[in-house]
């Protein structure tokens, strides 16, 4: 029974039971939030000489200069720097207008007079799906000149690849072959990109500004909305992570198995962290004791010796290595450094020459470096400087919060591997696998990646392909749509090597199939068979039913490697379109392209 209040201040006539089948069905954390919401409501509406903000009362701002911010995300981190832009623009009395980059119409490019690029790079230096149009436009013959453009390019990427931010240094330098000023120099970032778009951002803006003064009363006005805006809670991020509580661990893969694939169980109780399908959590590693021992060793260095990092307090350098810098993954800029300590030819000589380099990253961590090329010259402080900041790791969540509230799963496959005489092992992977237990807690937050959701309409089919842990975020989807009752169909396709050691989920999807969650189910069980079977196998062999489904409306999603998997699958679709719809190879890709164009043809592959 819901309780009664008899000194109401609402209205008369106020539908209280309206109110009450709003809140029916909510969770204790769902409430508290909505509490919240409708304090800061009420704190609003009584600051002394405040007046409600009304569509009559809100000053209309002068319209100040035009800006046009364009990003191309693969995962929406792109998309949440440019809001951010937009945001800060608008404090500034500036009129941003922001475009995914696949709905910007290229003609407007020649018009356009201030403009701020985001874009990341995907895998080994290609543009990222929403980006693909916008980026052979630019980079075509077709490309107008840009003689009053004034620009400035953020680009997204990541260090352990070789071709680090490509895609936002093709687009910083073609915008200036074709007349664009740049507002100032490119800013490539890595995994951690906060800090530097933040400060990219204030240092773009305030070059538009200084040639667009702001008007006074436009200024003041968005102070004092700012002002009266009630204090946020603080946001779960990567530098304010919540301590999940380890609930459930269990190996999935059979005895015997090649490989080791852990179900991981999160507590979020308390943290007001909220997720959908397709989205990411991250987790931020702790680097193994005897990885950490390997690059004391190689250094010659003390465990105790003193390391500063910014404005924080002193620490040791053990602790700096174990918590805070990247040590399995070797990368180019951190060779740089290195290299500037020592006299080693040979280090020098790999450094200008790529085909060389690349192989010799390959497998080799920091401990296999400081080995390889020993030096006199190193300190504690030298070492955590010359080092990358160690990033977090993102895994696709493997669960619905409808179905488990205040809980995440993750599905996890521990990398570990032998290279150049030694034992390596992945380091979230292998932090996750060995080193927290049920009951301790791991550090996350979540990453949220809105080129990989549901549909919006419940009822359009979905075609699931996946292998490995590439199945975790359709675990996700499956749930979800059960849960709410969506009456599209669910197709998966899953592969790996061995029916009885790695069919991950078994249970839960024979269940599924049994119920209706699934309407279709294909296996592609690799190894089972003299010939290797993949899941691109069993799309050709459904060929006519996958494009019939895709002619209904349906989405197709990937997830997995990108290398092994991600251009496998896409072969395959465009092969499955040739065939049943008679078209040339050409026109099928075209076909596939448009998908993609449409976000129908998803992927979340790594």
């Amino acid at each position: 029974m819901n309780p009664t209040f008899p000194l109401s201040p609402l209205p008369a006539g106020f539908d209280e039971a309206a109110l009450n089948n709003l809140t029916t069905g909510l969770n204790a954390q769902q409430l508290v939030w909505l509490s919240g919401y409708f304090y800061g409501q009420a704190s609003a509406a009584t600051v002394p000489g405040a007046q409600p903000a009304t569509a009559a009362s809100a000053p209309a701002p002068a319209p100040g200069e035009k800006l046009t911010i364009l990003y191309g995300s693969h995962t929406g981190n792109g998309k949440k720097v440019a809001q951010q832009a937009a945001e800060s623009a608008r404090q500034r009395s500036l009129s941003p207008e922001v475009f995914d980059m696949n709905d910007y119409p290229t003609r407007q490019l020649a018009q356009a007079e201030n403009l701020l690029l985001i874009v990341s790079t995907h895998g080994e230096g290609e543009a990222p799906v929403a980006a693909e149009e916008l980026h052979r436009f630019v980079l075509g013959p077709r490309a107008p000149k840009l003689p009053k453009l004034r620009f400035a390019v953020l680009a997204l990427g990541d260090k352990s690849y070789l071709h680090f931010c490509q895609t936002g240094k093709d687009f910083d330098q073609r915008l200036g072959e074709l007349g664009g000023q740049r507002l100032l120099e490119r800013v490539d970032c890595d995994v951690d990109y906060h800090a530097s778009a933040e400060a990219w951002i204030s240092a773009a803006l305030d070059k538009i500004s200084a040639s667009a003064p702001v008007p006074v009363a436009a200024a003041a006005a968005r102070v004092a909305a700012v002002k009266a805006e009630p204090a946020p809670f603080p946001a779960i991020t990567r530098t304010n992570p919540w301590p999940a509580r380890v609930l459930e661990s269990i190996q999935l893969n059979g005895r015997g198995s090649t490989k080791e694939t852990h179900h991981i169980e999160l507590d979020l109780a308390g943290s007001g962290l909220v997720y959908a399908p397709g989205d990411a959590l991250a987790v931020l590693p702790v680097n193994e004791d005897s990885l950490v021992e390997e690059v004391l060793r190689a250094a010659r260095l003390s465990d105790t010796a003193p390391v500063t990092l910014g404005n924080e307090k002193s620490r040791p350098l053990a602790n700096v290595l174990a918590k805070r810098r990247e040590l399995t993954v070797l990368t180019r800029d951190v060779v740089e450094r290195y290299a500037a300590l020592t006299p080693h030819a040979e280090l020098h000589a790999l450094l200008a020459d790529t085909t060389r380099l690349q192989p010799y990253l390959y497998g080799r961590d920091v401990a296999d470096l400081l080995t390889d090329f020993p030096t006199d010259q190193l300190t504690a402080q030298v070492l955590a400087e010359t080092l990358r900041p160690l990033p977090s790791r993102a895994y696709s969540i493997a669960s619905s919060l409808l179905v488990h509230p205040d809980e995440v799963h993750l599905t996890v496959s521990a990398v570990r591997y032998d290279a150049h005489g030694r034992r390596k092992h992945g380091v979230c992977s292998s932090y996750l696998a060995d080193q927290i237990s049920v009951g301790d807690t791991a550090r996350v937050f979540v990453e949220t990646n809105e080129y990989f959701k549901l549909p919006t309409n419940p009822a359009t089919d979905i075609i699931m392909v996946g292998a490995g842990t590439g199945v975790a975020p359709f675990r996700a989807f499956v749930e979800e749509r059960v849960e709410l009752g969506a009456t599209g169909r669910n197709w998966l396709l899953f592969g790996n090597p061995h029916f009885t050691t790695d069919f991950l989920y078994q249970a839960e999807w024979q269940q599924h199939l049994k119920r209706g969650g699934l309407a279709k189910l294909d296996v592609a069980f690799s190894r089972d068979q003299a010939q290797k079977v993949y899941v691109q196998d069993r799309l050709l062999e459904n060929s006519r039913e996958v494009f019939a489904w895709l002619e209904g409306g349906a989405q197709f999603y990937v997830c997995g490697d990108k290398k092994r998997l991600g251009g496998a699958v896409q072969a395959a679709l465009t092969e499955v379109v040739r065939r049943e719809a008679g078209l040339s190879a050409e026109d099928a890709a075209s076909y596939v392209r448009d998908l993609r164009k449409q976000r129908r043809y998803l992927e979340d592959v790594y």
